[in-house]
């Protein structure tokens, strides 16, 4: 079946992978700010009601949204018209028969030990309060599913990189780099997300799942795996703690996800950070 796709979030880094995965189950078109196909600021309601009327999607990717956690902790504001007040509009405006699916934060969860369960938010920041609140507001949409996340992989947006690209750059280039070894995470790889997008809709998943390797590691760990898959030198890399960053927001040293319900509805088992660093 052919679908109409609506992707927010073009000069984002998933966007591309999000394209690249959508674009062989029908029409894609893409929206942002200050770019893709259909130039849109979806916190502006009438812009967004006239953008799905143009567009009529048949199911609408929202990636879109405010990201740097230090930005949001100083412009609360901000940060809920873009997380929180997008999908809300989304939501309200979209036709019941259409699919909306939203890219959340794998920051909605406390400071507490991981593996986290999809039952358990508990905000430690604007971000992640924002992101939050803008899930609640597009399970008004009947059949909306929520996708908590954290991802990697090579950018293809010119000025952008990833985690990965951070890590690769700085041990090639042999810049001075610090590696967090006090801050876990389940991230996948872009082009992984991408495709379980799509497997999402087609399957036709609803509600709220963790979207994570099933493993998980410390961001040290991985940038060293990083480094031993890519054979790259590691003596300009210290271990560190990300508490010795001063004037932070407060953020959750655990990010680690349980995504037992996500391979419950897939009928299999998610990869582990290895395998999806071997993607690199």
């Amino acid at each position: 079946m052919a679908r109409r796709w609506l992707i927010t979030g073009a000069t984002g880094l998933l966007a591309d992978y999000l394209v690249e995965a959508c674009r062989d189950h029908g029409k894609v078109t893409t929206t942002a700010r200050s770019g893709g196909d259909r130039r849109c600021d979806l916190r502006d309601a009438a812009a967004t009601r006239s953008l799905l009327a143009e567009v009529a999607p048949d199911v609408v990717v929202h990636a879109a949204g405010l990201t740097d956690v230090d930005r949001c902790e100083r412009e609360p504001a901000a940060a809920f018209a873009a997380n929180r007040d997008t999908a809300a509009t989304m939501a309200e405006n979209l036709p019941a028969a259409a699919r909306l699916l939203v890219i959340s934060t794998d920051q909605v969860y406390g400071d507490t030990p991981g593996p986290h369960g999809e039952d358990g938010p508990a905000p430690v920041n604007v971000y992640g309060q924002s992101k939050l609140d803008g899930e609640k507001a597009a399970l008004n949409h009947r059949g909306a599913v929520i996708l908590r996340t954290n991802f990697f992989g090579p950018s293809r947006r010119a000025g952008r990189q990833s985690l990965s690209d951070f890590v690769v750059r700085g041990l090639t280039e042999r810049h001075p780099i610090t590696l967090f070894s006090d801050v876990l995470f389940s991230p996948l790889h872009m082009a992984t997300l991408a495709a379980l997008v799509v497997e999402a809709v087609i399957r036709g998943l609803a509600g709220v799942f963790n979207a994570g390797c099933r493993d998980g590691d410390s961001k040290a760990n991985f940038a060293l795996a990083i480094a031993r898959h890519k054979g790259l030198q590691t003596q300009t890399a210290r271990i560190g703690s990300s508490d010795e960053v001063a004037g932070r927001a407060r953020r959750t040293h655990d990010l680690r996800l349980d995504v037992a319900r996500l391979e419950r509805a897939l009928g299999r088992p998610m990869p582990t950070l290895e395998q999806e660093i071997r993607k690199l």
